[in-house]
């Protein structure tokens, strides 16, 4: 494969990347892409000890995206309901605001719903307004570092997979 599938995998590649602005599994299709390529190029660079890694990186993203917003609620003074509400809450506003805004309201409805799922739940357990507002803004920064680490992660991604992509294509000239 040439120079100009190589450039058109690597804007696939940064689409993919803005997905996960739309709450999409962006990090996972940059690794199919990378599947791809390596099936249809016969790249000797890229491995199964190369995918592992990929799919490690990916499963990661999730994991700590997953994990970010309920260490988050915890350090606020959040209980493990509050968290729930906050990931539940997340879940559902980033689908009903994905149509918004270019599909940048999936990031925010995300963000305020875990707000408002936290809350929520914090309220049903007894909470006072202000602990319970505490623990819904631990959930929201949570989630939007985990986001933030995600799309780091991502970018770590698509370098290393750029990097191979290169390497590949100036061996084979």
């Amino acid at each position: 494969m040439g120079y100009i599938a190589a450039v058109f995998c690597f804007v696939l590649m940064l689409c993919s990347l803005f997905l996960l602005f739309l709450g999409l599994p962006g990090n996972w299709l940059i690794l199919g892409i990378a599947a791809l390529w390596a099936f249809f190029s016969s790249a000797p660079d890229f491995g199964w000890q190369f995918f592992v890694l990929l799919g490690s990186l990916a499963a990661l993203g999730e994991v700590v995206e997953f994990l970010a917003g309920h260490f988050g609620t915890k350090k606020y003074g959040g209980s493990g309901k509050g968290s729930i509400g906050g990931m539940i809450g997340a879940v559902l506003g980033g689908i009903a605001c994905a149509p918004l805004f270019f599909g940048f309201g999936a990031l925010l409805g995300a963000l305020g719903g875990g707000f408002a799922g936290c809350w929520l739940l914090e309220k049903s357990g007894g909470a006072t307004n202000q602990a319970a507002s505490r623990a819904a803004f631990g959930a929201t920064l949570g989630r939007f570092g985990g986001f933030v680490v995600k799309l780091g992660i991502g970018i770590g991604m698509i370098w290393l997979i750029a990097s191979r992509l290169w390497d590949g294509l100036g061996a084979a000239l």
